[in-house]
């Protein structure tokens, strides 16, 4: 096998498992946390699809790639339903996922609410070094192709409020020796302050945790104007190298946004390495928010449950 491509291989298959990137990691996590917290969906009442594409290390061959497309809508009797298709792609490696969401929400008082979700999941993993160079092709490795179907289950809970929002989740319980799956811990919230009649600011953080590997810790402001325009910056990286990324390792990303209409939503971040080690192997980043609210709900309103009732009474 060339040199060249089997230091990617070696760098792709250890560096990022010791960086929590098992699983897919986006700067606009504070906008669809149902990637991975199944007690996200059903918040808004009309069906929603959004859209988040991930391009990371640009021009480094074989470099990380996430695409995912996501369903969320909201029920009868306070429940919630959602669904996820994603592809993440990372050198020989090819991971598609399909899973379900379901939740409920269950109000606590006037002003808050919590929310339990579930995440039923299948993970068709795909390795193909075939697709490497090899100095020769006689090369037993050359030949090697395996493909594992995976199913898995996940669990969340979600407490917000008008201001304030918590969760916790583990989308994926158990952990397939086939594909190493290291299940991971997700502590994930925020806070929405005004700042007079027009500008809104929103702090988040994302915790990650899994076995083995240092905890990922991600912090983020975003400031709102009018609700249709935002610009925000987030800081990520490992417990270890939190205080010291310049020298450890870390990353920034600057994000924007805004809506192009009611329905239609627009976000872009760019994301850059920090450190003296990182910031020498890996370049920038880019990801796309898209987010389309259509008029479509799968809850009845008030007026439509009044007729209904009255058609029953006069029947």
């Amino acid at each position: 096998m060339n040199k060249y491509y089997l230091n990617i291989l070696l760098f792709l298959l250890i560096v990022v498992p010791l960086r929590s990137q098992q699983e897919s990691s986006f700067n606009h996590y504070m906008f669809n946390s149902q990637l991975f917290n199944p007690a996200f969906v059903g918040l808004e009442e009309n069906l929603t699809i959004s859209s988040l594409n991930n391009i990371q290390w640009v021009g480094f061959d074989g470099n990380p790639s996430t695409n995912s497309l996501l369903f969320d809508a909201s029920l009868e009797n306070s429940l919630g339903i959602g669904a996820e298709i994603i592809s993440d792609r990372i050198g020989p490696l090819n991971s598609n996922y399909l899973a379900i969401d379901l939740s409920y929400h269950l109000p606590l008082n006037n002003k808050s609410n919590l929310s339990v979700g579930l995440k039923l999941s299948g993970n068709d993993h795909n390795i193909n070094l075939s697709e490497l160079d090899y100095d020769n092709l006689s090369d037993p490795t050359a030949q090697v192709k395996e493909s594992y179907f995976i199913t898995n289950i996940g669990f969340g809970l979600y407490y917000y409020s008008d201001n304030l929002y918590l969760g916790f989740s583990v989308p994926y319980f158990f952990q397939p020796n086939k594909i190493n799956k290291q299940r991971h811990l997700y502590l994930s919230g925020g806070y929405k302050k005004s700042l007079g009649s027009k500008f809104k600011i929103n702090p988040n953080f994302l915790v990650k945790k899994t076995k083995n590997s240092p905890t990922s810790i991600s912090l983020s402001s975003i400031l709102f104007y009018n609700e249709n325009l935002w610009v925000g910056a987030n800081f990520g990286s490992s417990n270890k190298n939190f205080t010291s990324p310049n020298i450890d390792g870390g990353e920034i990303s600057f994000m924007t946004g805004f809506k192009l209409s009611k329905s239609f939503t627009l976000g872009y971040s760019y994301s850059s390495s920090i450190g003296k080690w990182t910031s020498s192997y890996n370049s920038n980043s880019h990801e796309i928010y898209i987010k389309f609210k259509t008029g479509n709900s799968f809850k009845q309103s008030s007026e439509e449950e009044e007729e209904e009732e009255e058609e029953e009474e006069e029947d």
